[in-house]
C-alpha cells in the first residue's frame, strides 16, 4: 500500500504533516544541543578576521573610532534604509523615540558625504549625535578638522567606522568611496524673531525635491533665512537635504503655525513683504530689484499657491510676467 503504479514508476507516500513536525524538531534540538554548527563557527571566525582588518586599516588614525563588523549592528540601526531596516524595525523606533524625549518636534535626518559635514560645522545650531564612515574617509585630514570641534563638548559624537562592504548593507545601497560618510543628526531650529533678511517664506510646499532645490537656489542668490509653515516643515526630511546639495543645513531655519501673524510680526519689524503669485491671483505689478535687503518673499503651494488671507496679510503682490505655468515660484 506504500507503492503506487499508476505513472509506471514508483511514487512515495507522502509524509504526515505531524511526522513533519516531529521531524523538524528534532533538527532544532540537534541545534540547540550546545554544539556550534560550522556555519557558525565559520560565521565568527569571518567576523574576527573583519574585525582584525579594520583595525589594522585605521592604525594611523587619531580619532576615537568604534568598529562595526556587523550590519545588523544595533549602535548603528538609526542609519540603515527603509527597506534593509525592516526586520529591526522595532529597535529603530525605541532608539529614535530615545533621541525625540527632550525635544518631540525635532527634526532627526541623515547628513551624508564630506559636503555635508563641511556645511554642518557651518551651522552651531544642529547636533549631530553620531557619525559612520570608512577608514579611508577618517584618514582624510580636513575630514577630521571637522570632526574635532564634535569631540570637545560634554556628549561627544560617537565615530564609528566600518568596511566599505558593511557600509553598503547598513545603508541599502553603494557609496562611492569618497562619500562613504553618514552623520545622524538634528536640525536646529531658530525662533522667527532670530531670523534675519531677506527671509525667503515657504507656505505649505508638499514636495521634498522642490523644498530641496529652492533651497539650494536661495542660498546661492544670499538668501540664508528660511521660515516654513508647519506643511513646509513636514516635507523637510532627507531628500530635500541631498537636493538642496546639504544647502539647508547653512540657512536659518524657523517654523510657524500661523502665517498670517508672522507676517504681520515681519512688518511691524520694519520687513517689506511681497508675495509671488500670477496675473489669476491678482498679482500686476512685475518684481524688480529691492532697495535693501529688509524683504520677505512669501511663495507658495505647488497646485494652490498662496492662501488669500497670506496674499491679504502682505504689503505687495508681484509676479514675473509669463506666458504659462500655475505659479510664481514653486
Amino acid at each position: 500500500g506504500s507503492w503506487a503504479q499508476e505513472s509506471g514508476r514508483p511514487k512515495r507516500k507522502r509524509r504526515r504533516r505531524s511526522d513533519r513536525r516531529r521531524a523538524g524538531q528534532g533538527d532544532g534540538q540537534a541545534q540547540s544541543s550546545g554544539v556550534p554548527s560550522e556555519t557558525a563557527e565559520s560565521e565568527a571566525a569571518k567576523k574576527i578576521r573583519a574585525l582584525e582588518d579594520l583595525e589594522k586599516a585605521c592604525t594611523d588614525i587619531m580619532l576615537p573610532l568604534i568598529p562595526v563588523v556587523d550590519e545588523d549592528d544595533p549602535r548603528v540601526v538609526l542609519l540603515r534604509g527603509k527597506k534593509v531596516r525592516l526586520h529591526m524595525h522595532t529597535e529603530y523606533d525605541i532608539q529614535r523615540k530615545s533621541y525625540l524625549k527632550a525635544d518631540p518636534k525635532a527634526k532627526l535626518l541623515v547628513v551624508a558625504k564630506r559636503q555635508g559635514l563641511h556645511r554642518l560645522t557651518l551651522n552651531p545650531v544642529h547636533t549631530p549625535y553620531f557619525i559612520l564612515a570608512s577608514p579611508s574617509i577618517y584618514s582624510d585630514s580636513k575630514v577630521q578638522d571637522c570632526i574635532k570641534p564634535y569631540l570637545d563638548t560634554k556628549a561627544p559624537v560617537q565615530l564609528y567606522v566600518a568596511e566599505d562592504e558593511t557600509l553598503t548593507k547598513i545603508r541599502g545601497f553603494r557609496r562611492s568611496a569618497e562619500n562613504r560618510l553618514f552623520i545622524y543628526s538634528k536640525l536646529g531650529v531658530k525662533p522667527e524673531t532670530e531670523l534675519s533678511p531677506p527671509i525667503l517664506v515657504l507656505c505649505d510646499v508638499m514636495n521634498s525635491c522642490n523644498l530641496g532645490a529652492i533651497a539650494r537656489t536661495a542660498l546661492n542668490l544670499g538668501i540664508t533665512s528660511i521660515l516654513l509653515t508647519t506643511t513646509s516643515f513636514g516635507t523637510l526630511n532627507d531628500t530635500a537635504l541631498r537636493t538642496s546639495t546639504y544647502a539647508l543645513l547653512e540657512c536659518s531655519i524657523a517654523v510657524t503655525n500661523d502665517l498670517v501673524s508672522s507676517v504681520k510680526r515681519l512688518r511691524e519689524r520694519g520687513i517689506a513683504t511681497y508675495c509671488g503669485e500670477n496675473a489669476k491671483a491678482g498679482a500686476v505689478q512685475p518684481i524688480s530689484p529691492a532697495r535693501n535687503s529688509r524683504w520677505a518673499l512669501v511663495v507658495g503651494n505647488e497646485m494652490e499657491g498662496v492662501p488669500s488671507k497670506v496674499i491679504n496679510a502682505v504689503e505687495n503682490l508681484v509676479t514675473i510676467p509669463q506666458s504659462g505655468g500655475d505659479s510664481f515660484g514653486v
